[in-house]
C-alpha cells in the first residue's frame, strides 16, 4: 500500500498542468453542472407550482364572480316577487274590505225584505 500511495504522490509531481486541469474537471464539472442541473429542476418546479395555484386563483376568481353574479340576479329577483307580494297583499285586503262591505250590504237587504 505505501509503494501505491508514494507512486501517487510522485505521479502528480510529474503531471503536467493540462492533465492535472483535465482530472480536476472530470471530477468537479459533473458535481458543477450537477447541481446546476438541479438547482434549474427545483426553480421550475417551484415555477409550476406557482402557475399552476395562479391556475387555480384564476378559476376560483371566475366561479366567485359568477356566482355573485347569480346571487345579485336572485336578490333582484327576491325583491321583486317582495314587491309583488306586498302588491297582491294590498289587493287582497281591499277585496276583503269590499267583501265586507257588500256583505254588509246584503244583510241589509235581507233584513228590509222581511219588513
Amino acid at each position: 500500500m505505501l509503494l501505491n500511495d508514494e507512486f501517487k504522490q510522485i505521479n502528480i509531481r510529474h503531471m503536467e498542468t493540462n492533465e492535472i486541469i483535465t482530472n480536476i474537471g472530470t471530477l468537479v464539472l459533473p458535481l458543477v453542472t450537477a447541481a446546476a442541473g438541479w438547482l434549474a429542476g427545483r426553480r421550475k418546479q417551484k415555477n409550476d407550482f406557482l402557475q399552476d395555484l395562479q391556475s387555480s386563483i384564476n378559476l376560483l376568481s371566475s366561479e366567485n364572480k359568477r356566482l355573485l353574479e347569480e346571487i345579485t340576479s336572485a336578490n333582484n329577483e327576491i325583491i321583486a316577487l317582495r314587491k309583488e307580494n306586498e302588491e297582491l297583499k294590498a289587493s287582497v285586503d281591499h277585496l276583503c274590505s269590499e267583501n265586507t262591505v257588500l256583505k254588509d250590504e246584503i244583510r241589509q237587504l235581507k233584513i228590509s225584505l222581511k219588513h
